[in-house]
């Protein structure tokens, strides 16, 4: 097993997949709570967050780790969505966040411990900002979840995130998962792991059906910068958590080193999977993927035939061409009406697809074969006007090309 312990008594040193993995943690946690509390009547937001390998709060080179980021990112956006709520004459909305800070080094959390109470002691003095509790478990993540997950049940928090960045890839096992996601009624994981230690405890047979060249997939120092390995490495992760979520996005996170580290989101709700699709595009070349961009990312007839798509703009190019394809053949293969709700395609496609919001809507426009009607019966004509009870359907007439 590949496995990397940090030196946190003498200070950890940060790879650069951790720096790109605390960027779109901290862009995701800004943009969930902003979605999730656009609702003009709202009076209370409740979050519970879980680092289950939280380190000790800060790197060697002053970096902030995890906790931190999230405890900045959680203030800062709290406070901006309450002031946008008064300029536009709304009440506030009363923040609560719920901390639950674990990891096996005592070190660790001794010195997490002192720099999230100096964070707490300066948001106290800024009088009217967000309430937070926070509970530090020290010992193995699995041992302990149990426990965690009571105390997220005992305080009725619908909203949970974790952040479960092992190691190597053993100390988060399926049934740790299969806890983290059904704890509440809307819960999501960011997974991180190395991807030498997850092929080696992945079956064997699966990793023989999976061969490149003349070699196996497991071999990561030979193959790591090839896209033909990505792409068989990316199909195996996907496979192996496809069941455990609606929707699991199985991108590695893209360096200079190779691709070693994957980031997997797993959550239940298709708006989700839309914001972390999004935030991608904003961070662009953050991770990467090798297939299709358009649906069904991962079916294509041989490795020559995908492309490699890294979130940027030549990516979105092809994902808009893609879609203007797929979605026409997608209604007319998925049901003999030809039509679906907006919430129930986006339901259905977008475990399969790296393609962001905005080119989805705009390719429901441009295509010939499609129309977008509202539920009075009227036509939109603008992307950012589709809402998620519009319906999609095939065009009565359709062009002479259309299969």
């Amino acid at each position: 097993m590949v496995t990397k312990q940090y030196d946190w008594k003498n200070g950890a040193i940060i790879g650069p997949h951790s720096k790109i993995k605390l960027e779109i943690i901290r862009e995701y946690i800004y943009e969930y709570v902003q979605v999730r509390c656009s609702l003009p009547q709202q009076e209370k937001f409740r979050l519970s967050f879980v680092d289950g390998f939280s380190g000790a709060g800060s790197y060697e080179c002053g970096t902030l780790g995890s906790p931190l980021v999230t405890l900045q990112a959680l203030k800062a956006v709290s406070a901006e969505v309450n002031l946008r709520r008064k300029i536009e004459g709304f009440r506030p909305i009363s923040f609560e966040f719920y901390m639950y800070f674990n990891d096996g080094c005592p070190d660790a959390i001794h010195a997490l411990k002192s720099r999230v109470e100096a964070f707490l002691r300066e948001h106290k003095e800024e009088k009217g900002g967000a309430q937070f509790w926070v509970k530090y478990c020290e010992g193995d993540f699995g041992r302990n979840l149990p426990m965690i997950a009571q105390l997220i049940s005992a305080s009725k928090v619908r909203n949970t995130l974790f952040n479960l960045d092992q190691y190597g890839h053993a100390s988060v096992s399926e049934q740790h998962l299969r806890t983290a996601l059904s704890l509440t009624r809307s819960s999501e994981v960011f997974l991180t792991f190395s991807i030498a230690s997850f092929l080696a405890f992945i079956s064997p047979t699966r990793r023989q059906n999976k061969r490149i060249f003349d070699g196996r997939i497991s071999d990561i120092s030979l193959h790591k910068h090839k896209k033909e390995w990505l792409a068989a490495v990316e199909l195996v992760v996907f496979e192996e958590f496809q069941a455990l979520a609606n929707f699991v996005s199985p991108f590695s996170i893209n360096n200079q080193n190779g691709w070693e580290y994957w980031l997997v989101h797993f959550a239940n709700s298709f708006r989700a999977r839309q914001v972390y699709n999004d935030i991608l595009h904003r961070k662009k070349n953050s991770q990467a993927h090798v297939g299709r961009s358009g649906l069904q990312m991962l079916r294509y007839n041989s490795v020559e035939d995908a492309t490699l798509y890294l979130f940027d703009a030549n990516s979105r190019r092809g994902a808009r061409d893609e879609l203007l394809v797929d979605i026409p053949k997608f209604l007319k293969d998925c049901t003999p009406e030809a039509s679906l709700s907006v919430a129930s395609f986006f339901d259905r496609t977008y475990n399969q697809t790296p393609a962001h919001s905005d080119d989805f809507n705009s390719a429901l426009l441009k295509s010939p074969e499609i129309e977008v009607v509202t539920a009075t019966g009227g036509r939109r004509r603008k992307p950012q006007m589709i809402r998620r009870t519009d319906t999609i359907r095939l065009t009565p007439q359709r062009s002479f090309h259309f299969g």
